[in-house]
């Protein structure tokens, strides 16, 4: 790594005054920081004391581990910068921009003095660390869990995970297309107009990531993984899948009906026993259904679009049991009613 070198703390707060940024207590002055001089572009960065020391191959005089990292200058990340130690972690001071394709912080405490560009996910996932952006932040996600999160600049995402941490200095430059958790200014008082009481707006995630687990969503980040639902069209034709049960799911989400998840009503598909008839049926949401009160809107949310991220769908079980029987016999299945549940449709090939 060129233009990095191992500085001691008392050094380093001399010339960017980190003492006035961080929270570093009675660190040991000789202590050392990562200090990048102009512009520097990594392939990862791992916020961790675990790594940072053997990452960074730097030789230090000072037998504590390395107790932070400054950039001075813009720093582009190819991949991640990722902090696992959920108590504690170097700091990050980046007094340009920061262009990373994810960005994950627990314990450590983060500024971006410019602007913040993520390709994927901004995700602050536990309450010891402190995340600040002074500038412009654009992602597909941002996600706060007890992690105090401050965008003080513009704010652009997909998708915004509040979780009551998340604070914005003006909801008029804040363009979130669907909110789950209440938005704070920096003194920590809720907005009105922005943010939701629901949570209806994770659906836009994929599945996998429903559950809001930290710690298989920062593995995903590693990976390069999106948490957004992938796109694409139901398997249909060459390549569709040889699970039944999976088939038929795709023949519905194809004719456009609302599959059930723990926000909305709508289908289930259960393969039942190995050579008996594939079941559909109805299902009402698992969680009581929030209302829409105009708390899903506000700084370009989706609203009222009806399969924008918490948007309202309210069905009626009948019409939509006749629904699925029509779309699946125009797909060539035998269609029935169960002889003991009125319910339920019976599907054969």
């Amino acid at each position: 790594m060129q233009h990095v070198r191992a500085v001691p703390l008392h050094e380093a707060d001399e010339r960017f005054a980190l003492r006035s940024l961080f929270h570093l207590g009675k660190q040991d002055d000789d202590a050392e920081v990562v200090v990048f001089t102009g512009d520097t572009a990594l392939e990862n960065l791992p916020l961790d004391f675990s790594h940072l020391d053997s990452w960074s191959g730097l030789t230090k005089t000072h037998p504590d581990m390395f107790v932070g990292v400054v950039v001075d200058g813009d720093l582009a990340v190819t991949d991640w910068v990722t902090n696992w130690e959920w108590d504690f972690g170097p700091f990050l001071l980046v007094r340009g921009d920061l262009r990373a394709k994810n960005l994950a912080t627990a314990g450590s405490e983060v500024l971006v003095q410019g602007d913040l560009h993520v390709t994927q996910t901004v995700a602050g996932v536990y309450n010891h660390g402190h995340t600040v952006i002074r500038g412009d932040t654009r992602a597909e996600v941002v996600l706060t869990q007890e992690h105090l999160t401050e965008f003080h600049g513009r704010l652009h995402a997909e998708l915004g995970i509040a979780g009551n941490f998340l604070r914005i200095v003006d909801p008029a430059t804040t363009q979130v297309n669907g909110w789950a958790g209440y938005v704070c200014d920096l003194e920590g008082r809720i907005l009105s107009g922005v943010g939701a009481r629901s949570t209806r707006a994770l659906r836009a995630l994929d599945p996998d990531f429903w559950d809001l687990d930290s710690r298989k969503i920062l593995r995903a980040m590693e990976a390069g993984r999106s948490l957004l639902r992938p796109p694409g069209p139901p398997r249909t034709g060459p390549g569709a899948p040889e699970d039944p049960a999976e088939a038929i799911r795709d023949v519905l989400r194809l004719a456009r009906c609302q599959e059930h998840d723990p926000w909305d009503d709508g289908f289930v598909v259960h393969a039942g026993e190995a050579d008996g008839p594939v079941e559909v049926y109805f299902c009402e949401a698992d969680e009581a259904d929030e209302g829409d009160e105009g708390d899903e809107g506000g700084g370009g949310d989706g609203g009222g679009e009806p399969n924008a991220p918490g948007a309202l769908q309210v069905l009626d079980p009948a019409a939509e049991l006749a629904r699925y029987a029509e779309a699946l016999a125009a797909a060539g299945y035998r269609v029935t009613v169960d002889p003991h549940d009125e319910d339920v449709l019976q599907i054969r090939p």
